[in-house]
């Protein structure tokens, strides 16, 4: 059996969750100023923001789909969380450089959390419950 899970991977599926729920609404708001952009401060290139939006709405779908199975110690959905979190560090460093302004905490913020998700999920209490869950 494999035990109780640690509390770093309940954090990180906490987490997870709610880069979920920050990645579809900031998606929704990105499109929405997309096409609205006389909402859009001078300082945001509104032309990046349709790509950047669905891109965070994609990865927002995708990540819900593997939420579920990190918590119930999938090996599976954790090397994907992993690599997840790997393209939204370049997706966060891509919108810094492009997108800027108003939505430049939310790429910031996506960033750290990433680096954060990653560290917890490659730790050895992880690592060990992960192998240690039935498949």
């Amino acid at each position: 059996m494999a035990g109780k899970r640690p509390g770093s991977v309940t954090f990180v599926a906490a987490l997870t969750w709610l880069v979920v729920v920050a990645d579809l609404a900031a998606g929704v708001a990105m499109i929405w100023l997309y096409y609205h952009p006389d909402q859009v401060g001078g300082s945001v290139d509104s032309a990046n923001l349709l790509w950047y939006g669905i891109t965070t709405l994609v990865m927002g779908a995708f990540t819900a789909a593997v939420a579920a199975g990190l918590a119930m110690g999938s090996q599976g959905a954790r090397w994907i969380v992993i690599l997840m979190m790997l393209a939204r560090i370049a997706g966060g460093a891509y919108a810094l450089s492009k997108v800027g302004g108003t939505f430049a905490w939310q790429a910031a913020g996506e960033i750290v959390i990433a680096v954060v998700v990653i560290a917890l999920l490659l730790g050895a209490h992880a690592r060990a419950w992960f192998r240690a869950v039935p498949a």
